[in-house]
């Protein structure tokens, strides 16, 4: 019995797409050209909290900064690792913030972040850039996770969001196009 083009076709195509259903590639070059709303929602966030008289960002951020490496010099997964972390850094804070007198400011860069944490996490599982992290970058990773238990939750915030725009045009952009 011989089986119409058509259907064949269709068979193909089932096949294809159902094979590995929980498998997506890691593509993340879509992020190497931020949109100019995306840049422009982080930089009104990030010009609106500088506002406030209350914050004390500049000194937080020094501290979040102290041994930051290049991102674009690490390996490419050192590279997400980073980045994935000080993204799921400003969703925590993001996520924190919808009720804050921000709060109108925050829901668009929150929505970009907060699928840019996904993406990576997803990257993450993939055999490509499943390596632990390297010695060049574990001070970092020990840096970070000293600096959210040891400063107020204010200072992470200030500190995140004085650093939204430097995460979205240099770690993420650096990630995207090396990836």
């Amino acid at each position: 019995m011989e089986i119409p083009i058509r259907l064949a076709a269709m068979m193909v195509l089932l096949v294809t797409v159902t094979a590995h259903p929980h498998r997506r590639h890691c593509h993340m070059s879509r992020y190497g050209s931020v949109s100019p709303s995306d840049i422009r929602a982080v930089r009104r966030l990030h010009n609106e909290h500088e506002k406030s008289p209350f914050s004390d960002g500049i000194k937080c951020q020094k501290k979040l900064f102290r041994q930051k490496p290049s991102v674009c010099d690490l390996k490419a997964s050192d590279r997400l690792i980073l980045t994935l972390e000080r993204v799921t850094m400003a969703v925590d804070v993001l996520t924190n913030m919808t009720e804050s007198p921000l709060s109108e400011f925050v829901t668009q860069p929150l929505e970009f972040f907060h699928s840019l944490e996904d993406d990576l996490k997803h990257c993450r599982k993939s055999p490509l850039y499943s390596d632990p992290p390297s010695q060049q970058l574990m001070p970092w990773l020990n840096h970070l996770k000293h600096f959210r238990e040891r400063v107020s939750s204010q200072c992470v915030q200030d500190a995140v969001l004085l650093s939204l725009t430097q995460l979205l045009i240099e770690d993420v952009m650096c990630w995207a196009n090396k990836e």
